[in-house]
């Protein structure tokens, strides 16, 4: 096939546009504004857009989209072929891998952490899909207090070889040390089961520290979630109507002879704060009164009658209104 420049390319653009148009495959209200694109790249590639005979040689025969799809057919056979063909590992090279893991072990024993991730590293690149390279590898970065990678390592094993029980240790000590208590459990667990009845003592004692943990951590969710509800409980516990504190309680239970004075109650900030908020809730109010200390209260204040306060006489009474806001008042006077 011959050189093919840039104005190949245009001639063969525009050849397609107007076979489209030419075979009606786009709407007669997009035709005209096609004749302006061809033009447009005749135009800008210098090139005369009729000049279409010898498109087709440089092409080998074929249109704009014949050449595509060949072209995408031909792309996605090759990555079905790269995909069904995973690297093969010769011998030699296999060889080569199990000499530089020998070598990180020896590290590992040395506890020349970093020494032991580069050579594992290495039998890595020669031997990619190795589960023992990337389970040591796991553990030497978990040594080196890098468990994110160890995770990332031992899954990868996993991936590879669901058998491989090691990788779930590997994977167990990992997620424990990175604060993932049930996790840790589960790929001990698994790795467990992998086992079956010849359990290793790493493995089982590792399952039953994640296990203690996890349960621990359920154990203070649960104390922590009861201490809140309790709380919550006796916060309203002393509660009146409408969420304002039970003034009987305040006033010990008192009848009309043992009620401490008005000016008492006026320099109590919890009976200021509680008698504001109940000023603003006529309902809460009027249930309140149903407290038989409150009830004597009242009374004895000139508030009360044979069947109990009267709440708009109450609402208007000045001594009343006193109570509830000459005190702040006089707080935000700046004097």
């Amino acid at each position: 096939m011959s050189t093919i420049s840039n104005k190949d390319i245009a001639l063969s653009i525009i050849d397609f546009l107007k076979q489209s148009i030419t075979n009606k495959e786009i709407s007669e209200d997009y035709v005209e504004s096609m004749d302006v694109a061809i033009d447009c790249i005749a135009d800008a590639y210098e090139v005369n857009k009729d000049d279409s005979s010898n498109i087709s040689a440089k092409f080998n025969g074929k249109s704009l989209s014949e050449l595509i799809q060949a072209g995408s057919a031909s792309t996605g056979a090759t990555e079905a072929s790269t995909k069904e063909e995973p690297k093969v590992v010769n011998e030699e090279t296999k060889a080569k891998a199990n000499e530089l893991k020998v070598e990180g072990n020896k590290a590992m024993a040395a506890r020349d952490f970093q020494t032991a991730i580069d050579k594992y590293t290495k039998a890595i690149e020669l031997d990619p899909k190795n589960e023992i390279f990337l389970s040591n590898r796991a553990a030497a970065y978990s040594s080196n207090l890098q468990h994110a990678k160890a995770v990332a390592d031992a899954e990868k094993a996993i991936e590879i070889n669901p058998k491989f029980s090691k990788a779930y240790s590997r994977l167990g000590l990992a997620r424990y040390a990175l604060g993932d208590a049930k996790g840790s459990m589960e790929a001990y667990e698994k790795g467990l089961a992998i086992e079956g009845d010849d359990k290793s003592a790493a493995m089982t004692k590792g399952y039953e520290t994640a296990k203690k943990r996890y349960q621990e951590e359920q154990s203070s969710v649960e104390s922590t979630r009861e201490t809140s509800t309790d709380a919550g409980s006796s916060a309203g516990a002393g509660a009146g109507a409408g969420g304002l504190p039970d003034f009987g309680s305040m006033f010990g239970g008192a009848g009309a002879g043992g009620m401490p004075s008005l000016g008492d109650m006026m320099n109590n900030p919890q009976i200021m704060q509680a008698a504001q908020e109940m000023m603003s809730n006529p309902d809460a109010m009027r249930n309140l009164f149903n407290n038989p200390a409150v009830r004597s209260m009242a009374e004895s204040m000139g508030l009360g009658g044979e069947n109990g306060p009267d709440l708009s006489n109450i609402m208007n009474n000045p001594m009343l209104n006193q109570f509830m806001g000459g005190n702040r008042n006089n707080d935000e006077s700046g004097n």
